[in-house]
């Protein structure tokens, strides 16, 4: 029994000591989350809308009030970035095969749907492609646009960058990865571009800010994106926000569609919400 309230002393001495210690300095503020306070992020360029990761769907978007566009992309075969969530087309397409084995041109023959499995009853327009980044570049030079890099490779990472410096637009992209290794590769090939955490570096940023330590978290990115819940757990708290407010780091949440849910997290004082239903979002009196 003394072995154990002497090693909880000691415990104590250092959780305490840890309390105290300086943290990391704060991350500077960048050009992508200076313009308003809340963000209305459509997820999937607003994937319930218009079929997800195309064009339409990102024109769209932005139309019925997204702040920022959420989007996915893979490399083609002739390396040309592209809209796309899954590495095959064969959910969203009237095609088959994966986009990595195929070029932009084969690829443009096929019609992009609503997901077979999340939206089965949906209808799409004849006509929707497979868009590459630059079409929506070009279609949308103003808007902002939160790109995941989906594939765990460096490549994609290389010729996305090259792309973004192209047009200019690294004060209007974030690019974030669930692969840490992807970002770590991002951040050396493309300084000039900022980048969220990935899954790993956000765990750790999490785990710290629910014992109280936040403060000594070292964050790589600029921005922290986090599903509402996990496994029912709650994600999303006031020490987790006031953790992400210490680093200078903006939190947004997915993928939330429910009002309530949506009213909740604003009042909590999360920085942006990613939605399939920018629509829904921006009707709400924020």
């Amino acid at each position: 029994m003394r072995n154990f309230f002497f090693i909880l002393l000691c415990l104590s001495l250092v959780y305490g000591i840890l309390l105290i210690l300086p943290g990391y300095s704060r991350v500077h503020s960048i050009p992508f989350y200076q313009s308003q306070s809340f963000n209305n992020i459509a997820h999937g360029t607003g994937r319930e809308l218009v079929p997800g990761n195309t064009l339409e769907g990102a024109i769209n978007a932005v139309a019925v009030g997204a702040d920022i566009v959420e989007l996915d992309v893979h490399l083609t075969l002739d390396k040309i970035v592209v809209l796309r969530h899954d590495a095959s087309i064969d959910t969203t397409t009237n095609g088959s095969g994966y986009i990595a084995d195929m070029t932009l041109s084969e690829l443009k023959i096929f019609d992009v749907g609503f997901h077979e499995d999340d939206y089965p009853t949906k209808l799409a327009v004849a006509g929707i492609r497979i868009a590459s980044l630059e079409s929506v570049f070009k279609a949308l030079p103003n808007t902002r646009f939160l790109i995941e890099l989906k594939p765990d490779d460096r490549e994609t990472g290389v010729q996305l960058c090259w792309l973004v410096l192209a047009y200019g637009l690294q004060n209007q992209v974030l690019v974030g990865s669930f692969y840490s290794s992807v970002l770590e590769n991002f951040r050396q090939v493309c300084p000039e571009v900022p980048t969220s955490l990935g899954e790993e570096e956000a765990r750790v940023m999490v785990l710290l800010s629910w014992i109280g330590l936040g403060h000594l978290y070292k964050s790589p990115g600029y921005s922290v994106q986090l599903p509402f819940e996990y496994y029912g757990v709650p994600l999303v708290s006031k020490s987790l926000i006031r953790a992400a407010d210490e680093l200078n780091l903006a939190v947004d949440v997915w993928t939330v569609n429910d009002p309530q849910k949506m009213l909740k997290l604003i009042e909590l004082g999360v920085d942006g919400i990613i939605t399939d239903r920018p629509d829904i979002l921006q009707a709400i009196d924020i």
